[in-house]
């Protein structure tokens, strides 16, 4: 190894070490440091070698300091277990950088440093006061935009304009005759007339003509626009002319056209040529039918591909209804079905070609091959009514997405019969739980109950089936079977399905690799679940699993429960072929901004463990706790968690309370229904403040605060109780106190763990797109043979495989250019320097603010999550 690539290595090694330094130095400064003079800067020169590159002379840090890339077990106040063998920081970090270092030779752009900009909240205040200082001005350029100026043509320079066309700007103004020697080769432009003293927008079938000193509007025949060929026939001289042929409708972004197709007639041989479906497609445009009555313009999918992805709750008939009033013409309707239909055939070919370019896209780059969590989950928003006399039609995505239903159903009779089920919900303490079913009736008036999904941490959609009886067990067991690499399963209720899972195992021995897998609760669920199975299956206190929350699927299921306004009332292949688009585009979504995610929760990782172990510190501080009895007493608190529970009524009132409270409005869209459930939660309250007041009433025992009862319930987000029959207090401190640092305790474990799994899934995104790259590059290479050979693969012609050819040309560019991206962001975030990739609180796409303990749950019925 040579002398710059060990000083690389070591830079690499040492640069959480420098960072946290930095960040320490820098805070120690602000809190003992007097003001400076002005005029004097502080600067912290670094020697660098021949190369360039930093020369460190700092020692390396010892295992008991908080730094980028130390282990698990590095500090014995911190954790206590040991680490995990899959955690290799040193090798994921030593991959990575030679990742890095090999797209240097990429030609791209250039990653210096920027000089920073001012605070998002200044920049915002300055542009809203730019505003309103020239809104006068606004008001004013728009009123005179409106005023009738006397032109003449800009083309024959002589004539009166009288046609004013936005999209032929400079040369916008046209006399009658110019105007339609122009606008005759383009048909969609939108025109505009000065002759009755005002601008009017006239469509394409319509002309201004002088006629007896005025000037009139008259109809014309408008030709679409369309590919010509270079010939239609042998003849040695290229002579043809052009006429209007049958009539056609052509819908795009500005509404709906009423053109003619074109014919071309040579003039020596009489012989005809009219545009077929494999022109119109060449040319742009799809057709509604296979006769190609209508056409719809390409791009008009894809603006509702987009329109729909961030606004999934618009129907078809909304963003049809707004194409008919584009069209500027009076009782001239759509054909909302007619769009779907072409739609849908539209996207699934273009599946089918993204398949050919090696896309995947349920596939998440970070979490492959080695994927950390997948949680699973159920929307019961999106169910679907029954229809009388329905299609039995599949849909296009059938099995894409959405698992195919005959293979869900085998599996779940398959379990049914090897195992006796248990009617009714479970519970967890004397709490029911809806989603914790063995079995469950099907519901009357619907066809599909919802759906269950499967996520990664990262919010990508991995893979879903339709419900058709509730939730139940052997849901979630399918998609667990899919995903066995995965190292966690989290839940919202897996205190119930674990023991579910190993009765089935015993049964069917093909399953017992399932129980391979670690389950955790999701975070914001565990606090709906008794204080002692929060401890013992919370995602937080679970060794190896980072910050890894378990409520991924939440943001999904907001997301998809907005689909449902349309969805429901669809055919069952129109409801699974609309939710496989909106699932694509939501991972396409997530994949563009994979880089800046992974970034930013490195950067916030990195600080929140230095704000975690120091107030850590501090609590030990306040309570004289050593590192020896804080570890003592986090295994007093897990002991404690494992003993024997105490199911009497006051507990289950109060978890019974907080998870009605929880679903209100997720697993109800309803206002009638959220009403009976509120009268419901408020009889339930008034009987455990009874239940209370008569435990205080007996002689033995320590009394429940009732204030403080009351206080932990009207909070946003319940918090557990610690009662007085569950407390143990043999060392004269209470296990409340031990629960609070203890809980401190696992979130800095779990932050110190985050790191690691964070620069692995760095490492393996970049993988993923060089493997992409190289598979990119093999199919090129594969087609291009066939092609020469002329065996054209998948039975394409000779176009059809030159047309793929240049679409592999076109994905290799953008993987590379997507290298550029990405691997630029990650060299600034783990360089040593202020260029972290930073995205201010205003300018953040809508992300989960995973690092909090407590979560919000006042969500709307809009963004509520519905299954379980």
């Amino acid at each position: 190894m040579s002398s710059e690539d060990k000083n690389k290595l070591e830079a690499v090694l040492l640069l959480g070490d420098a960072f946290v330094e930095e960040i320490q130095k820098h805070n120690s400064e602000s809190q003992t440091q007097k003001p400076e003079v002005t005029g004097q800067s502080k600067v912290t020169w670094w020697n660098r070698d021949c190369d360039g590159q930093r020369v460190t002379t700092s020692k390396r840090r010892k295992k008991g300091s908080s730094a980028v890339g130390t282990s698990p077990c590095a500090s014995s106040s911190i954790t206590t277990s040991p680490c995990t063998s899959y955690e290799d920081t040193d090798f994921n970090m030593q991959r990575l950088e030679d990742l890095l270092r090999d797209s240097e030779s990429i030609d791209g752009q250039d990653f210096d440093q920027q000089p920073p900009l001012s605070s998002w909240s200044q920049r915002q205040k300055e542009v809203q006061q730019c505003w309103q200082q020239a809104r006068p001005q606004n008001l004013d350029n728009l009123l005179s935009a409106e005023n009738i100026v006397q032109m003449t043509c800009n083309h024959c320079h002589m004539r009166e304009a009288v046609i004013r066309c936005g999209e032929c700007m400079p040369s916008e103004w046209f006399c009658a005759e110019c105007d339609h020697l122009v606008h005759k080769h383009h048909t969609l432009h939108s025109r505009q007339t000065t002759i009755y003293g005002f601008y009017k927008y006239i469509p394409p079938t319509e002309c201004v003509k002088l006629h007896d000193g005025k000037y009139i509007i008259c109809e014309q025949d408008c030709l679409l626009p369309t590919a010509f060929p270079q010939m239609i026939c042998s003849c040695d001289t290229v002579d043809v002319a052009v006429s209007v042929g049958r009539s056609i409708i052509l819908v795009c972004i500005n509404g709906r056209y009423d053109l003619h197709v074109p014919v071309l007639t040579c003039k020596h041989c009489n012989k005809q040529w009219s545009p077929a479906v494999s022109d119109f497609v060449r040319s742009g445009y799809w057709p509604a039918t296979m006769q190609a009555q209508t056409l719809f313009h390409q791009d008009l999918f894809h603006s509702f591909e987009a329109m729909k992805t961030v606004a999934p709750g618009m129907s078809r008939q909304a963003f049809t209804s707004m194409l008919d009033q584009r069209t500027k013409q009076f009782g001239r309707v759509m054909n909302a079905d007619a769009f779907q239909r072409s739609f849908l055939q539209y996207m699934y070919c273009n599946s089918e070609e993204n398949q050919l370019l090696g896309k995947e896209p349920f596939v998440c780059p970070a979490c492959s091959p080695e994927m950390v969590a997948v949680s699973v989950d159920g929307n019961r928003k999106l169910y679907r009514f029954q229809k009388i006399n329905q299609s039995e039609e599949l849909g296009f995505f059938d099995g894409v997405f959405l698992a195919q239903d005959s293979e869900v159903s085998n599996f779940v009779e398959e379990v049914r019969g090897a195992v006796k089920s248990t009617a009714g919900k479970a519970m967890c303490g004397e709490s029911h739980w809806t989603a914790a079913r063995e079995t469950s009736k099907q519901a009357n008036k619907l066809d599909e109950e919802g759906v269950e999904i499967a996520v990664c941490r990262h919010g990508f959609l991995l893979k879903g089936l339709n419900m058709y009886r509730g939730e139940i067990f052997a849901y979630p067991m399918f998609l667990q079977k899919e995903f066995q690499n995965a190292k966690f399963l989290a839940m919202d209720v897996t205190c119930r399905y674990v023991p579910y899972l190993e009765k089935v195992s015993e049964a069917l021995t093909h399953l017992q690799p399932l129980q391979k897998m670690r389950h955790c609760l999701s975070v914001m669920h565990a606090k709906a679940h008794n204080t002692k199975c929060e401890i013992l299956w919370n995602a937080r206190n679970q060794e190896g699993a980072g910050t890894t929350l378990g409520e991924e699927v939440e943001q999904v299921n907001s997301y998809f429960s907005r689909c449902a306004l349309t969805t429901k009332y669809m055919a069952k292949s129109g409801l699974t072929d609309m939710l496989t688009v909106h699932a694509m585009g939501w991972n396409q979504r997530k994949e563009n901004g994979l880089h800046i995610a992974l970034s930013s929760r490195f950067k916030k990782t990195v600080e929140k463990t230095l704000d975690v172990t120091e107030s850590l510190k501090k609590m030990q501080d306040q309570l004289h706790c050593c590192d020896d009895m804080l570890k003592q007493w986090v295994v007093d608190v897990k002991q404690w968690a494992s003993s024997g529970k105490n199911n009497i009524s006051i507990e289950a009132l109060f978890v019974s309370i907080c998870q009605k409270k929880h679903y209100l409005y997720r697993q109800n869209d309803r206002n009638k229904r959220r009403l009976k459930i509120s009268q419901k939660i408020a009889q339930e309250k008034k009987r455990l403040l009874e239940e209370i007041q008569r435990y205080n009433q007996q002689p033995d025992g320590d009394p429940v605060d009732t204030n403080s009862v009351v206080q932990k319930l009207s909070n946003k987000a319940a918090e557990s109780m610690i009662w007085p029959w569950q407390e143990q207090n043999t060392d004269g401190v209470d296990i409340l106190t031990k629960k609070k640092l203890f809980d401190q305790v696992m979130l800095a474990s779990r932050l110190t763990e985050e790191k690691q799994i964070l620069v692995k899934e760095m490492m393996q995104h970049c993988q993923y797109l060089k493997d992409s790259v190289a598979k990119v590059q093999s199919l090129m290479a594969t087609v291009s043979v066939s092609t020469q050979t002329g065996s054209y693969p998948n039975g394409f012609t000779e176009e059809g495989s030159m047309g793929l050819i240049s679409l592999l040309k076109r994905r290799l560019q953008d993987l590379r250019l997507k290298q550029q991206t990405v691997t630029g962001t990650y060299r600034g975030i783990l360089k040593p320097s202020p260029r972290l990739v930073e995205e201010e609180d205003g300018e953040m796409e809508e992300e989960m603010d995973w690092q909090c303990d407590n979560s919000s749950e006042d969500e709307d019925e809009d963004d509520a999550e519905v299954g379980t």
